[in-house]
This record gives C-alpha cells, sequence and structure tokens, in this order.
C-alpha cells in the first residue's frame, strides 16, 4: 500500500500541474480550455518524433532531450498562443459558454490531426532521465518521479514568485480581478491574457512529456488526464492555483488506491465523473476560492 500511495502521489503532481494551467487561462479570460490535455498531446508527439523517430515498434535512435524538449515546450507555448488569438480574445465579450465550446472544436481538431499524423498505436518512449532511483523508508522512488516532484516544486515556486513579486504578476492578478477595470488602468489585457495561454500551453506540454513514461502514450493519452485535472481545478474554484494544485495530488492518491483496492476495471473513471457532476451541482463555486 505504501508504494501505490506513493505510486499515486507522483501521478497527482502532474494532475496538479495540468489543474494549474487550467486555472492560470480561466482567471484571465474566463474561459475553460477543454483543448487543454491535447495541447499537451500534440506538444509531446513532436517531442517524441524529435528525439526518438516516428517508429511505433523499436526504438533505433535515440537524439537525445537538448533539441526535442526546448522544442516542444515552445510548440505547447505557441499552441495557446494560436488559441487565445482565435478563440479567447475574439470570444471575450460573448458568453463564456461560446468560448469553451469553441475550445471543444480545438480539441477534435487536433485528435483528428494527430489521428491522421500518428495513428492510434501506442508509442513508445523514454524517460527523461534513466537511472536506479532512490530508496527511502523501504520505498524506491524512480529518476522519473523524482524529476515530477523536483519539477512541480520549481513550477509552483516560479508561479507564486511570478504572482507575488513582479510587476507582470500584479498585471496577471489584477486582469483576473477586474479586466475592465485593468484595461482602464492601462494594463495591456491582451498582452497578459497571451502569456497566461502561452504558460499554460508550454505547462501542458512539461506535463504531458512527464507523465508519458508512466503511462501508455497514444494519441487520446492526455483526453482522461485533463478531465482529471479540471476535476481538481473545479474543487480550487477554477481560481485557486493551490487550491487546484493540492486536489490534484490527492486526487492522484484516491485514485491510485482506489485502483488497487477495486476489482472493477475503470471504476475510477465513473468515480471522477460523479464527482464533478457532484461538484459543480453542489459547490459551483468550488471548495476553495483565491483572493488574488
Amino acid at each position: 500500500m505504501p508504494t501505490v500511495v506513493l505510486n499515486g502521489a507522483f501521478v497527482g503532481l502532474v494532475y496538479g500541474l495540468l489543474a494549474v494551467g487550467l486555472v492560470v487561462t480561466y482567471r484571465t479570460s474566463r474561459i475553460i480550455n477543454f483543448a487543454y490535455g491535447e495541447t499537451g498531446m500534440l506538444a509531446a508527439f513532436f517531442y517524441f518524433d524529435m528525439r526518438l523517430g516516428r517508429s511505433t515498434s523499436t526504438i533505433q535512435h535515440d537524439h537525445g532531450i537538448g533539441l526535442a524538449l526546448p522544442a516542444a515546450l515552445l510548440i505547447g507555448a505557441l499552441i495557446g498562443l494560436a488559441m487565445e488569438w482565435t478563440i479567447a480574445r475574439p470570444l471575450r465579450s460573448n458568453p463564456t459558454l461560446n468560448g469553451m465550446v469553441a475550445t471543444i472544436g480545438a480539441s477534435l481538431l487536433f485528435l483528428t490531426v494527430a489521428t491522421h499524423r500518428w495513428g492510434i498505436q501506442v508509442r513508445l518512449t523514454r524517460p527523461l532521465v534513466e537511472g536506479s532511483g532512490v530508496r527511502a523508508a523501504g520505498l524506491t522512488i524512480s529518476p522519473s518521479q523524482l524529476l515530477i516532484g523536483g519539477c512541480a516544486l520549481a513550477i509552483l515556486a516560479a508561479l507564486a514568485a511570478l504572482y507575488r513579486f513582479t510587476s507582470l504578476g500584479l498585471r496577471f492578478r489584477a486582469t483576473a480581478l477586474n479586466p475592465y477595470g485593468a484595461a482602464l488602468s492601462g494594463i495591456n489585457t491582451n498582452a497578459t491574457s497571451m502569456a497566461t495561454w502561452a504558460i499554460a500551453g508550454a505547462l501542458s506540454a512539461l506535463s504531458a512529456i512527464l507523465i508519458a513514461p508512466l503511462v501508455a502514450p497514444n494519441v487520446f493519452f492526455m483526453t482522461l488526464l485533463a478531465l482529471r485535472a479540471f476535476a481538481a481545478a473545479l474543487v480550487g474554484g477554477l481560481t485557486s492555483i493551490w487550491g487546484g494544485f493540492l486536489a490534484g495530488v490527492l486526487l492522484g492518491v484516491f485514485e491510485g488506491v482506489v485502483a488497487y483496492k477495486s476489482p472493477i476495471a475503470g471504476v475510477t473513471d465513473v468515480i471522477v465523473a460523479v464527482s464533478i457532476i457532484v461538484l459543480v451541482v453542489a459547490r459551483p463555486g468550488g471548495l476553495v476560492r483565491a483572493q488574488y
């Protein structure tokens, strides 16, 4: 059981990072990006191509992460920018439902393009770092898990510093609190919106690349993961970065324990879906709200 909890916690860290990206974009645009998982999937598959080639049967050459990883993060950021420019900005004055439906259309487009290019086969991949890992308290922590933990801490620390100590973070908070008042105060809300969507896109790409070695990645592998991230973000009312992140970690642990204890395949998916419905109906504002 301790191993199950540990593994679930590291998967939950990725859920939490994905939830953070959903919260960051929602705070500035009030749009839930339902193409968020597919954004990371596209970037991850380009990463696989650049590092390992397009083969799904054998890994013949590993070109390393020196070029592939930065390029994949850039691709994720560019996809985020494109969605801000084509969806979030034109629909800013429309009901938020319009923007969310548009992101569903974008997710279907991304899946169609990915299926046409890569098919639906499971891709062979390699972790960013390899080795024997470390042992602590009788448990073995793999290098991939250590990397996930390190990336999560670094990203959260960087976001906390950005929001609290920089002028850009102040503009982010002002735009999230009152975009019209921020614009009247001279803040370029278009630029802040673009920055948040780019950050979220890169974060989705990194999350997909980190989790890929722990799952069986095909073009649909991020879709269910993003659904879990959405559930975690809802706990934080889609506005609390810390609330969404911690909910993601707890969800990962809960999912691991349930999958270990229950003989019914897919029961965690049902629980997540029911939890989303109950939370939206009972507490539409979430369990934790941001103070900005």
